[in-house]
């Protein structure tokens, strides 16, 4: 079957105003592979009939078996158009069109984020009947903060005609009321930035940005008169733009082309009689669009259906319209392909949307204007070099015109890593391989080796071809559609921090390489090109670290499910790297020709990775392979997670279920190519307190819980009651007390948001000693303003949750767990006022240096941060602690009394205690979430040392504080909280009772309900458990026979179950409601979950292992 020429394709890269980066987004269903296959079609690459159900772009076996995307692919295409069409000339201008075809599945919504990055514009898909949908708006969002334009396709129109049988009317009005819906969300996403950065104190915006806005705005209206709408029915293979008809109706009517353009769509109506426009309805007439458009349509699927053809009427209709059918087709005895073969060729499909890409969607040039701003971010810091400024505003430049220019720096983003077979790489094999070296030669691992990809020995010449000329179509080989390629899932892995430690002998026995996805921003990338590789951790101003040079050897065209070599890539097109750059990239990177360059910013997700499994293989001497498959797996999805358990299983976490099967299949299958063994889904959960609740004290259980741990002796009633506890250290010699009080929301919220910003704030005051270059200083001043604007919010929650939170901001010790977590550590012990979290982690490398040494002895550079301040005047400190630490309050503290020097002495064990206790809660030993924990005092006997018999006393402290936490937690009513999923369910209303029986035997939450206008599909937004989620969408499709589909979300929701798992029936009526035994409380849905993890995790679960010992069977029942 001919194809287009890859020579042709690879010279069109040099013309940037004639390609175009897009990529398909919709929600699942909604037609995007399909239509995808209609424009292959348009190149010869798959046959027309098999458009549709080929599905070329879904190349996984397990795509095609479950008929929906799984992995975003790209293709490169070209589109010819007449030159001078009112001219009659045949002269054409050809385009390149690299698609790219995202999935719909939330599960996959990384895919979608990696599309958007690399690509300039984006066909939205909507379902003319489902209308705008939970993925759709989310894909919308992606698009909108990634400044990708849009433009918008109403797929599936053929299901207003059959399902619902709408007259043309209908369908116009119903037509009208899907884009009013997308476009409220793309005004609001508009109006929400333009808000924000009004509002914003650190952004002035002039006139000028304003108006940048505004337009911003308009670029994302969509309406058929701006040609941004395309009409379409992807299966079918046709599809319209209003423009499409302009000259139609200006040879039927005579009205000018310009007034029709403005008046096919909306409320205008034509008298033919008086040959007038009306912008209100006169007697029978209806909008234009539906006399002119959708009444010839509605007529040629009338004189089609599925029992007989009105072959009459239809040959009218082509004569009427000129139409050149396929007559084979035609007078097929099916009906379906009779209509088909009507409308494709009055309305082909690829015209329809090709035309609307070139005409409304950016090339690459202004493609990068608008976007480059966000993506390249300069380095901020009051230390910046005017060289090295100078360089970067050089690169950004060039990034933003697109220089193509062979003496301009190389400027790329890998989006992903995918792995492709050899058998599909369209090259000679040649195995040599081409070690990358490091900037640091010290930071190469000894045992690190590489191997490189088969390389191309046939020379790959473009031809020189300009844009304005005819191509010439040469017939090539048709790639081969291999379901069993590979190209696979999974997460970023601690297993080692970079996954380059694959021996050249295993590297060389592999079926698969990886193919570095890459998006050209400036430059020329070339074969024997030397780049830096950077890492999301590169400094321009030390680039010495996270970097990694290497040596460009092979360049692809992307293909589908083929690669096809090439010389030389410009900048503004979409190819791939191979040679060995997978052993050198976890997920995504930055690439350069220059050190200057900052690394690009990375992607945001819409979903978290939230179930996870642990597997092993069936043999243990497949151990090695299944390590290499779980790197494999890590590098391959950008949204998987994979790591090693302190218990030192290997855990997978992906986004969702169907996710997680994924990553399963590619693990056996592709990568690690070994039998596994899987354990069930572990589901996180959260440990939380209550507020305390009269007459309901914790039972005698809640302590013998704690393996056995007990409340210290000594604990008076008075402190009982107050909620305080003192716990002493094995040697008796210290006591700690320690109350425990719920967060409230806001503030657990806020830490949550802002997990990032603490996380680089500890990372930073853990490395304060131990990188000595020059720009740590700039670096802690670049992370200021963050810090600050998080402190300042912090405060106002803090305000807003009560007077006894007032004033605790700088009471903070610490957040945990990990020191990012929603926890908090108050210091309230009388007159000890230590540093809050935000220096505290700054000062704690220095106060190793610092104790035990006199205030003189003690000569620190200005810009460490780390001093105890003594806090005289609190209103006054408030603002005080704001500032950087000084010297002076350092020689105070250690001045100070000798119980706040030890208290200061023992600060790394009080904190570690208190990150362990966060970790793993006293129910089942899972993560604490909205837990306040204040350390009352901490009293010393005289006769204490740093050591004694039972050991180090911080040692002593770690272990004392992680107690004295646990406990104090359980003395208030303690709940679980679990994972919720956001759900949303489209159901026909035939299947609704059956919809709502399911969600409510999974404890599903309904949020809102309601009818699709027009339809009888309603659409119903939930939150479900994701402990109850597995086999939720298999069985809501079995129950309701297929009239049902679901989409599961999980955007960090976490609920506190009511049901105490504690619970025991006292009372005569809950004796008789629930029995005595506490763990046979099938309704007690807390006690169940603690039980089962705390069997799980091999701790202590009260029941009974034989119930009734005298009931035991021997011999069969019936004898």
């Amino acid at each position: 079957m001919p194809s287009i020429s890859v020579d042709l394709l690879g010279s069109l890269q040099e013309y940037q105003d004639h390609i175009r980066n897009i990529c398909v987004l919709a929600h699942v269903d909604h037609g995007k592979t399909t239509l995808s296959d209609q424009i292959i079609s348009s190149n010869g690459i798959i046959s027309p009939a098999m458009a549709g159900k080929l599905r070329f772009l879904d190349f996984l076996q397990d795509e095609q078996e479950r008929e929906i995307t799984m992995k975003s692919s790209s293709i490169a295409l070209l589109y010819q158009r007449l030159l001078h069409k009112d001219t009659g000339s045949d002269e054409k201008e050809s385009f390149l069109i690299n698609l790219i075809d995202s999935p719909g599945h939330v599960d996959f919504s990384s895919e979608v984020s990696t599309a958007v990055r690399i690509t300039d514009g984006a066909l939205v898909l909507v379902d003319a009947v489902e209308g705008v949908c939970i993925q759709t708006h989310a894909v919308l969002k992606q698009a909108y903060q990634e400044k990708v334009k849009p433009c918008l396709v109403l797929n599936k129109i053929d299901r207003l005609i059959g399902e619902l049988h709408m007259t043309p009317l209908e369908a116009y009005q119903h037509l009208k009321k899907v884009i009013e819906q997308v476009n409220v969300i793309t005004g609001t996403l508009t109006s929400e930035e333009i808000l924000f950065k009004e509002t914003s104190e650190t952004l002035n915006l002039n006139s000028d940005e304003l108006e940048d806005l505004s337009n911003l705005g308009t670029e994302y209206y969509f309406s058929p008169q701006k040609g941004n709408v395309a009409f379409t029915t992807a299966f079918d293979g046709w599809g319209f733009t209003i423009q499409q008809f302009i000259d139609i109706c200006n040879k039927k009517t005579g009205i000018k082309k310009a007034i029709l353009e403005k008046t096919l769509w909306g409320e205008y109506y034509y008298h033919p009689k008086e040959k007038k426009i009306y912008t209100s309805p006169r007697g029978n007439l209806t909008p234009m669009f539906v006399t002119f458009i959708l009444s010839s349509i509605w007529e040629i699927y009338k004189s089609v259906t599925s029992d007989w053809v009105d072959r009459d009427r239809l040959d009218k209709i082509i004569n009427a319209l000129q139409l050149q059918v396929n007559q084979r087709d035609y007078t097929n005895n099916d009906h379906k392909l009779v209509l088909k073969s009507v409308l494709q060729s009055w309305l082909p499909l690829s015209e329809a949307i090709l035309s609307m890409v070139v005409n409304h969607l950016p090339d690459p040039i202004e493609g990068q204007t608008r976007r480059m701003e966000k993506i390249f971010k300069m380095t901020k810091s009051p230390t910046v070099t005017n060289d090295l400024e100078a360089k970067q505003l050089e690169l950004l430049k060039n990034t933003e015109k697109c220089n193509k220019s062979s003496d301009c720096e190389i400027v790329a983003y890998v989006a992903k890593v995918i792995s492709y077979a050899h058998k599909n790489i369209a090259s000679s094999i040649v195995h040599r391989p081409v070690p990358p070296r490091r900037v640091q030669p010290s930071a190469v691992p000894k045992n690190r080796q590489t191997t490189d990809l088969t390389t191309a020995t046939t020379p790959n010449t473009a031809p020189t071809v300009t844009p304005t000329v005819t191509p010439t179509v040469t017939p090539t080989v048709t790639p081969t559609v291999t379901p069993t390629t590979t190209t696979q899932t999974t997460s970023p892995i601690p297993l080692s921090v970079r996954p380059n430690t694959i021996n050249t002998q295993q590297a060389n026995q592999k079926d698969d390489d990886f193919i570095a996805v890459v998006r050209v921003f400036s430059g020329t990338l070339k074969k024997g090109s030397k780049v830096y590789i950077l890492g999301p951790r590169f400094d321009p101003m030390n680039p010495t670290h996270d970097v990694v040079e290497f040596e460009i050897t092979q360049l692809f065209i992307l293909m589908g499910n083929s690669l096809e070599p090439i010389d030389r890539v410009p900048a503004g097109n979409i190819c791939g790297i191979g040679g060995g750059i997978g052993n050198y990239i976890l997920k995504s990177a930055s690439i350069s020709s220059s050190l200057s360059c900052p690394p690009l910013v990375n992607m945001a997700f819409v979903s978290s990775p939230i179930v996870k499994v642990a597997v092993e293989p069936e043999s243990l001497l497949d151990m090695p392979k299944l390590l290499h498959g779980l790197k494999m797996l890590n590098q391959s999805d950008p949204l998987v997670e994979v790591y090693i358990q302190e218990t030192g299983e290997h855990v997978i976490v992906a986004s969702g279920e169907l996710h997680l099967e994924r990553c399963i299949n590619d693990l056996r299958d592709n990568f690690a190519k070994i039998p596994v063994h899987v354990s069930a889904p572990i589901v996180p959960f959260r440990e939380t307190i209550l507020a305390q609740i009269v007459n309901n004290s914790s039972p005698p259980t809640s302590t013998l819980l704690v393996d056995g741990t007990k409340s210290p002796p000594g604990q008076s009633q008075d402190e009982t009651n107050n909620g305080v506890i003192r716990y002493k250290t094995p040697n008796k010699k210290v006591e700690v007390k320690v109350r425990a009080v719920p967060l409230p929301q806001n503030i657990t919220n806020l830490i949550e948001s802002h997990a990032q910003t603490l996380r680089d704030l500890f990372l930073g005051g853990k490395k304060e000693n131990k990188e000595l270059s020059d720009n740590k200083t700039s670096k802690k001043e670049a992370e200021t303003s963050e810090r600050e604007d998080f402190k300042e919010k912090l405060q106002e929650e803090l305000e807003k949750a009560g007077d006894e939170w007032k004033g605790q901001l700088n009471n903070i010790w610490s957040f945990g767990p990990k020191h990012i977590g929603p926890n908090i550590l108050l210091n309230h012990i009388p007159g000890f006022n230590n540093s809050p979290h935000w220096k505290h982690a700054l000062m704690r490398g220095f106060q190793k240096n610092a104790k035990n040494k006199t205030s003189n002895e003690n000569k620190e550079d200005k810009d460490d941060e780390g001093t105890h301040e003594e806090d005289n005047d609190e209103e006054k400190d408030e603002q005080d602690d704001e500032q950087e630490f000084d010297k002076q309050s350092t020689e105070q503290l250690l001045k100070d009394e000798e119980k706040f020097k030890k208290i200061f002495d023992l600060d790394n064990s009080i904190v570690s205690g208190f990150q362990l206790a966060t970790i793993a809660g006293p129910i089942c030993e899972e993560p604490m979430m909205g837990v306040c924990l204040i350390i009352e005092d901490i009293e010393f006997a005289e006769s204490v040392q740093m050591s004694d018999s039972y050991g180090p006393l911080s040692g002593q402290m770690i272990s004392a504080c992680k107690e004295a936490c646990r406990i104090a937690f359980q003395t208030k009513p303690q709940r679980l909280m679990e994972a919720m999923y956001s759900c949303e369910v489209q159901v026909s209303s035939v299947a609704l009772g059956k919809m709502y029986s399911v969600l409510s035997s999974r404890r599903a939450q309904i949020l809102r309900e309601g009818i699709k206008e027009g339809t009888s599909i309603f659409q119903i937004q939930a939150r479900l458990p994701v402990a109850e989620s597995f086999g939720f969408s298999e069985q809501i499709m079995i129950k309701t026979s297929g009239a049902a589909s679901t989409q599961l979300l999980f955007d960090n929701n976490w609920e506190t179950i009511t049901q105490d798992p504690f619970y025991i029936p006292t009372t005569e009526e809950e004796l008789e409601e629930n029995g005595v035994n506490i763990a046979s409380l099938g309704n007690n849905i807390a006690t169940q979950y603690m039980n089962q993890i705390r069997k799980r995790k091999g701790l202590f679960v009260e029941e009974k292992l034989v119930e009734h010992a005298d009931k035991q069977r021997t011999i069969s029942k019936n004898k």
